[in-house]
């Protein structure tokens, strides 16, 4: 049991130092370094050979087209990144945008959305709504999804929210990956959970919703805090956490409320998984694991879809 425990933990461990190498603990550091640091962790993990990647402007939004060899034109997946609204970028998700679309058999654009303090609510909502539109647009509802991690996966939740309240067509289905969805920052999973996740904290997520924010609070910007809107109509949705991560509660809790708000979700807790664990499936089990899932779960809800081996 030693060693196989030693197997399993050796990829986990490694991902944790990229993390705890590259970004200043407790939300530190200047936004300069923080960007430069996370910058520097995803550009680590390896773009497939057999991957074609475009830099493009669709929606209005800049980005970048992230399609694996064979996969179908005829589905796209919006990726929203995360990074707490503040540091991320579409072209360090390239390489996960590349798995996406090799999993759930579509092209995958990554949008380049506008980040605070430089531009503070509601730009990312509108340049994510405008390349969710556009998409829509392009091939229909029916065979489009969105993905989002950490801000990312708050961010889908909004740009919807925001699109509904609007009267538009939603895409097919959602997936998010450790989503940040409570910009309160008041949830206990903050401090139970303090211990075990390298890089998140209540300071870290506090410093980067303030600047987003830039003093709004739930009556200005109601989109931004979707835990508090009826969110019943939601499109179909996957939504993955790790057990280890303090962004726990927020995933539970939107679980648990779109269960009772009669949306249709699939939830799981990943046991031991660090937040955005899936970015490091390259070597990471349980990182695949949950591309493979991801790739399930996009495949059963477009119809014609086919995960890909």
């Amino acid at each position: 049991m030693a060693e196989a425990k030693s197997v399993v933990s050796s990829p986990l461990d490694r991902a944790k130092a990229m993390l705890q190498h590259a970004l200043p603990a407790e939300g530190g550091g200047t936004l300069d370094d923080r960007r430069e640091g996370y910058e520097a962790v995803l550009a680590q993990l390896p773009i497939p050979d057999d991957v074609s990647i475009i830099d493009a402007t669709y929606g209005g939004i800049d980005g970048y087209w992230v399609h694996a060899d064979g996969a179908s034109n005829g589905r796209i997946g919006v990726m929203l990144h995360g990074g707490g609204y503040i540091i991320g970028s579409a072209m360090g998700y390239r390489a996960y945008a590349a798995e996406v679309s090799r999993e759930t058999d579509a092209r995958v654009f990554v949008a380049e959305y506008r980040l605070a303090p430089e531009h503070p609510f509601p730009a990312a909502l509108e340049d994510a709504r405008n390349v969710l539109a556009a998409a829509i647009d392009e091939v229909g509802p029916q065979s489009v999804f969105a993905i989002g991690d950490s801000a990312g996966g708050g961010l889908v939740i909004s740009s919807l929210l925001d699109l509904h309240r609007a009267g538009a067509t939603l895409p097919a289905c959602i997936v998010l990956v450790s989503p940040l969805v409570d910009l309160t920052v008041t949830n206990s999973s903050y401090e139970e959970r303090a211990h075990s996740d390298p890089i998140v904290s209540r300071k870290g997520i506090q410093r980067a919703a303030g600047l987003y924010l830039d003093g709004r609070g739930p009556e200005e910007a109601l989109a931004a805090f979707p835990m508090l809107a009826d969110l019943g109509w939601l499109p179909p949705c996957l939504l993955l956490v790790g057990g280890a991560e303090v962004l726990l509660d927020d995933s539970r809790n939107l679980a648990e409320k779109l269960k009772r708000e009669g949306a249709h979700v699939e939830y799981r807790e990943y046991d031991g998984m660090v937040h955005v664990w899936t970015l490091f499936s390259s070597f990471l089990p349980e990182g695949q694991e949950a591309l493979e899932e991801i790739g399930e779960f996009v495949s059963t809800t477009i119809p014609g879809n086919r995960r890909r081996n």
